[in-house]
């Protein structure tokens, strides 16, 4: 990813000792070998080679910045990510990782998730004082990841616990130059691939950090990000992937639905103004026109409450015949859970596929269930009861909203112009 040129490997043992201070090596500590030197850090013995070293000079010439838990240099950014979540979507990810490449054919731009890169490990070490959380979150990786006492471990087995997403742009390009633009193309390329994996992955914002029910999803190959999605947005939605709670993952999605709520609504009273207002025959100085517009948009206020705006936002970024068909193959696999009647939480909800039915259907279906919910009004009977077997209830729910959010968060990108 990071496009640094393999050259003669010119290094001495000065130069690795300065590279290593962070850590407090000393001379004596550090051992040469061939082609690489060798030290203790937690009772492993770690191996550098000098090509890494060499590697890392060169890195440096480009005048990486650091920061933090990222690293970035013209043209190539790098996050420390971590997985969300200890359930089984997190685990399996986990165990059965590989490195993950994209790649933007016409632009050559390319995104990697894999393990944390030899330059970035050396530049957490090349300080004067390694970062006592830096140390804490090795030292929890190591433990927890059974190397501790190892022999002949190589840098990123020692960071073998820390994956990182890269962002690497050609020579000279515009968006290289810029940070934040490169940051967000990577956590865009994060959702896409919880988007294909079902799993959480975020960045990881401090080393401080790193010390049942599961929204697994079938993994899908995709495609390298072509927008820019709404940061809030999609941390509502990696908070969902994460959770091992339904209930949170539920009023997680519900929360990215409702952001739509203000400018859905607004948008209609616009048109309905705009429209009062080109009325050949209205006229500021008329007192009746003018009541007219006032009773209309009383009238607006009045009707347009959550409920409605939620249809609102379902019918004007949802697909009818996309949500339909995703019924409709989700039921195929487990028996009609919307389409039949079913109680939730004291309430009959059936949601029909025609097209008068389907958004009505579906907008008072999650809105109840919200409020189920959040409110727990005594004597109600619509509520929801915590550890009381309920939570079987939303297994499907979850599975639903996280369709319609998904295609909010998708439909409401902008490009990225390369």
């Amino acid at each position: 990813m990071d496009k640094t040129n393999i050259s003669t490997n010119n290094t001495n043992k000065a130069e690795a000792l300065s590279i290593l201070r962070g850590i407090g090596i000393s001379s004596a500590e550090l051992t040469e070998d061939i082609n690489s030197y060798r030290f203790n850090f937690r009772g492993s013995s770690v191996i550098i080679t000098t090509e890494e070293i060499s590697l890392y000079k060169e890195f440096l010439q480009k005048r990486p910045m650091l920061y933090g838990t990222s690293i970035y240099h013209e043209g190539y950014y790098e996050h420390i990510i971590e997985i969300h979540g200890s359930g089984p979507s997190a685990f399996l990810f986990s165990r059965e990782f590989r490195s993950i490449y994209l790649q933007n054919e016409q632009s050559e731009f390319e995104l990697e998730i894999s393990p944390a890169s030899s330059n970035f490990i050396l530049s957490l070490f090349d300080v004067e004082t390694l970062d006592k959380d830096v140390l804490e979150a090795i030292r929890a990786r190591t433990s927890a990841g059974g190397i501790y006492g190892r022999q002949n471990l190589n840098l990123r087995d020692l960071f073998h616990k820390f994956l990182s997403i890269k962002v690497s742009t050609p020579k000279d390009h515009a968006i290289g130059k810029k940070v934040d633009q490169l940051k967000n193309i990577a956590e865009s390329g994060l959702y896409n691939v919880s988007y294909g994996h079902g799993v959480s992955l975020l960045f990881l914002k401090s080393w401080e950090r790193s010390f049942m029910f599961s929204l697994k999803k079938r993994s899908e190959e995709v495609q390298f990000p072509l927008q820019i999605y709404n940061s809030d947005l999609v941390a509502y939605y990696q908070m969902a992937l994460g959770s091992e709670s339904p209930i949170l993952s539920y009023l997680a999605l519900y929360k990215i639905v409702e952001y739509f709520y203000t400018s859905v609504s607004e948008s209609i009273l616009h048109k309905k103004i705009k429209d009062h207002l080109l009325l050949p025959d209205f006229s500021h100085t008329k007192p009746a026109k003018l009541r007219s517009l006032a009773r209309l948009i009383r009238t607006f206020d009045m009707k347009m409450n959550e409920q409605t705006m939620l249809k609102t936002v379902l019918e004007k970024y949802i697909s009818e015949e996309g949500l339909k068909e995703w019924i409709e193959v989700y039921e195929a696999a487990t028996g009609a859970v919307y389409t039949k009647e079913r109680d939730i939480f004291g309430k009959t909800y059936c949601i029909g596929l025609s097209s008068n039915q389907i958004f009505p259907n579906t907008s008072n279906r999650i809105y109840s269930i919200r409020n189920a919910l959040v409110h727990n009004k005594e004597g109600e009977k619509s509520r929801f009861t915590p550890f009381s077997g309920e939570e079987k209830i939303l297994i499907h729910e979850v599975r639903l909203l996280l369709k319609i959010a998904e295609e909010l968060i998708q439909c409401s990108g902008t490009d990225i112009i390369f």
